[in-house]
């Protein structure tokens, strides 16, 4: 029984960390305005001669899929000279289509995961509750380890971007989360979506992490404190 919660325990502690992660990797998925950031900071518009009109309904269209509302991101566009054209190339040389569906079974996996973490939360805090009642500083502890966990693994990725080239490790993430190589496109899905949008997406993501384990767990080192200190004044009375 004591090795069976001591499980539970490690396991709560990941399930917070997972949540914090994966939860704001679903955010970035699902925000407009941060592919529209990306189309206006890197002058997609000129760059590809889709005006912005037609941009934001390209990223629309991307949240839906990816989020199985649609069932192809593919859309007819109108070029610069006013000729009507698919977005995305699906032919031998440019398989962008299959390269998003890989990327929509992707953003799936991270949904499961973002799920199952919120659900193992909630199970674990009730039954928490209801077995050690009174004992909710432990649990707060929990959370706690759980974003101590979340900001040592953010530190050990920043110290990997600092050593290594974040195109080199870009490049080695496409290499393993994918199976064929329908990643590398010549067509208009890396003029949309460049590199150092990706960088900004990463950095924004990890700030945004490290931001959350940082209030998160402060809050769960201040309260029990502040609990603690005040049952003790009272109790001198």
């Amino acid at each position: 029984m004591k090795i069976f919660k001591g499980i539970a325990a490690k396991l709560f502690i990941l399930s917070v960390s997972l949540t914090l992660v994966t939860g704001t990797i679903q955010l970035e998925i699902n925000s407009v305005r941060l592919y529209e950031y990306g189309f206006d900071r890197y002058a997609v518009s000129e760059d590809t001669g889709i005006d912005r009109q037609q941009l934001t309904e390209v990223a629309k269209v991307l949240v839906d899929y990816f989020n199985y509302r649609v069932e192809t991101p593919q859309l007819m566009i109108q070029g610069r000279s006013g000729e009507e054209i698919l977005l995305y190339q699906e032919n031998t040389q440019n398989r962008e289509l299959t390269h998003l569906a890989d990327v929509r079974r992707l953003f799936l996996l991270n949904y499961l995961i973002l799920l199952a973490s919120l659900v193992y939360l909630a199970g674990y805090i009730l039954a928490f509750l209801l077995w050690k009642k009174g004992h909710w500083c432990d649990l707060v502890k929990g959370v706690r380890y759980g974003c101590t966990l979340t900001l040592a693994v953010m530190v050990i990725m920043g110290l990997t971007t600092i050593l290594v080239d974040f195109e080199q490790l870009f490049l080695q993430f496409h290499h393993l989360a994918f199976s064929n190589p329908w990643w590398a496109s010549t067509g208009y899905l890396p003029r949309l979506f460049p590199g150092y949008f990706w960088e900004d997406v990463a950095f924004l993501g990890a700030g945004s992490i490290v931001a959350e384990a940082f209030i998160l767990g402060s809050t769960a080192w201040v309260i029990p404190r502040w609990y603690l200190k005040r049952k003790t004044s009272r109790s001198n009375f």
